[in-house]
This record gives C-alpha cells, sequence and structure tokens, in this order.
C-alpha cells in the first residue's frame, strides 16, 4: 500500500471517526428527562394542584353552609318559640333569617360549582396521567436504545482509533502534518478519489497531464487543480 492508499484509508478511518464521534455528543444529550415527558409531568402536578384548590373550596364551602343552617334553624326556633315580642325586634330576626337563607343559597351554589369542577379536573387528572405514563414507557424504551447504541458506538470509537494509530505510523510525518493541515481547510476531506477523470470532491473535471502524473511510478503526492486536495486513482 503507498502513501496516497493510506492517506485515503486514514481518511475514510477520520470521516468515521468524526461521524461516530457527534452521534455519540448527541446521545448524551438525548440521555435524560426529555422535555416532552417533563412537560407532560409539570401538566400533570399543574392539574394536581388545580383540582386540590376546587376541592379546598368545595370542602369550605360545605363546612360554612352546615354552619349557616345551625344559624339558620337557631334563628327559625327563635322565632317560633313566643319568646320574642317586640315588633323591631321580630322584623330584624325575619330579615337576618332571610340573608342567612340566601347567604346559605349562594355557598351551596358555589360547593355544587366546586363539585362539578373537581369531577371535571377528576377526568382531565386521569387523562393526563395515562398520557404520562405512555410518554414515560416511550421515553425509559428510548433510553435503553440510546444507552445499547451509546455502548456499540463507544466500542466502534476504540477500533477506529486503534486503526488510525496504526495507519499514522505507517506515513512520514511531514506527509500525516500536510494531510492534517489539508483537512483542517477543506471541510474534513484532505484527499479525493479520482472518478472517471473526475475529483471526487469537487468535482472537476482533472487535465489529462495531472491525470497522467497520478499514475506515473514515484511520482509523489498529486494535487486537484481546482481544490487544492491530494488525488487518489485507487
Amino acid at each position: 500500500m503507498d502513501d496516497t492508499a493510506r492517506l485515503y484509508e486514514l481518511q475514510k478511518v477520520d470521516l468515521t471517526w468524526d461521524k461516530v464521534r457527534r452521534r455519540l455528543l448527541h446521545i448524551q444529550k438525548l440521555l435524560g428527562e426529555s422535555d416532552k415527558v417533563q412537560k407532560a409531568r409539570d401538566q400533570v402536578t399543574a392539574v394536581e394542584t388545580e383540582l386540590q384548590e376546587w376541592r379546598n373550596r368545595q370542602k369550605n364551602a360545605e363546612l360554612e353552609s352546615r354552619s349557616l343552617a345551625g344559624r339558620i334553624q337557631e334563628t327559625e326556633e327563635k322565632l317560633m318559640s313566643g319568646t320574642v315580642h317586640n315588633t323591631k325586634e321580630l322584623t330584624a330576626l325575619q330579615a337576618s333569617l332571610e340573608a342567612l337563607r340566601r347567604h346559605r343559597a349562594a355557598v351551596d351554589d358555589s360547593a355544587m360549582e366546586a363539585l362539578m369542577k373537581a369531577d371535571e379536573l377528576d377526568q382531565k387528572l386521569a387523562e393526563e396521567r395515562a398520557t404520562l405514563t405512555q410518554l414515560e414507557a416511550e421515553w425509559q424504551e428510548q433510553q435503553v436504545a440510546l444507552k445499547r447504541e451509546g455502548l456499540k458506538l463507544k466500542q466502534h470509537y476504540v477500533l477506529l482509533k486503534q486503526k488510525r494509530s496504526q495507519l499514522s505510523a505507517a506515513l512520514d510525518q511531514e506527509l500525516l502534518e500536510r494531510y492534517e493541515h489539508l483537512r483542517k481547510r477543506k471541510g474534513g476531506i484532505a484527499i479525493a478519489a479520482l472518478e472517471n477523470d473526475i475529483c471526487g470532491a469537487c468535482h472537476v473535471q482533472v487535465p489529462t497531464g495531472v491525470i497522467s502524473a497520478i499514475h506515473a511510478a514515484n511520482h509523489g503526492l498529486v494535487y486537484c487543480p481546482s481544490c487544492g486536495r491530494m488525488l487518489f486513482a485507487g
């Protein structure tokens, strides 16, 4: 295997290595709870909080209604007892009784509203919890798959690193530095395969003289006149 062939193999390793590294970094970002699951969990919490508020309203309204019922009963008993004879006092008691009844009716309406709202939120909470359960199951499955993929990629990454070391060791240091320099300048592609007399990187027709130089024995490295990359005839 000549130097250009080694460089071309090295580049294939480097391109795959870069691809594996990017995927591993992406997997690292995907590991952990997803925004979708967190949003669903937050939604469940929000509905639970709202439901508790409405249940508290219902409970407080029912307690107030019972308290008002006791006061109404006391007022009614006082009116019916015959112990109050003063007309103004009787009128005041009657007005107080009517006010208590109106107040209790309003409180009972509030209790009913809270009960209906709580029932509605109970149903909504059940739906939100079902959604969260499904999303968590899907997320767990994805996490297992990502971890499995990550493990395989890490193993592949190590093998690529070993292969790169072997190929690099067989190359002249100056040539390797030239390759690395071109990779940085040319978007990761330092050497291009010649395909039907066309540069595989820039897709420009390569002059006949350059093609002859590529195939000439002991000519050394040949560069594409268009993009400046090394050319490999295969």
